[in-house]
């Protein structure tokens, strides 16, 4: 097997450290990011859904009695999450829920609408 040229051979090494150095953000982000999963258990479609901090309001298209749908959210300052939305059946969703602190990350909220629009929320860090 012939030998590379060294500047081959650094070009190669350069570009293995860079891939493996761009994995390492990809987990880190992955591991670091705030995620909102809200499941639909009250056995109606949920025609309308907000969940809103004071920079920023996740907006759910309907959601499926029994699905499940996530979206990621930033923390920028301490606040709790307003939920507003009505279910097919025209009951409303109301609740001031949870609580997130500056500075927190990782950040994985699960948020469970129940029977007659009963929410119940659940926060931990990943």
């Amino acid at each position: 097997m012939p030998r590379l040229p060294r500047r081959s051979f650094l070009a190669l090494a350069t570009a293995a450290g860079l891939a493996a150095a761009t994995g390492a953000g990809v987990a880190f982000r992955e591991h670091t990011r705030n995620a909102l999963t809200v499941t639909n258990r009250s056995g109606r479609m949920i025609t309308s859904l907000e969940v809103s901090l004071p920079w920023e309001t996740l907006r759910f298209e309907p959601i499926a009695a029994g699905e499940s749908v996530s979206r990621s959210f930033r923390i920028v300052s301490d606040a709790s999450f307003l939920i507003e939305g009505e279910l097919a059946d025209g009951t409303r969703l109301r609740a001031n829920e949870g609580y997130v602190t500056n500075g927190q990350y990782g950040e994985e909220v699960r948020m469970e609408v129940g029977p007659g629009g009963a929410i119940q929320l659940r926060q931990q860090r990943r």
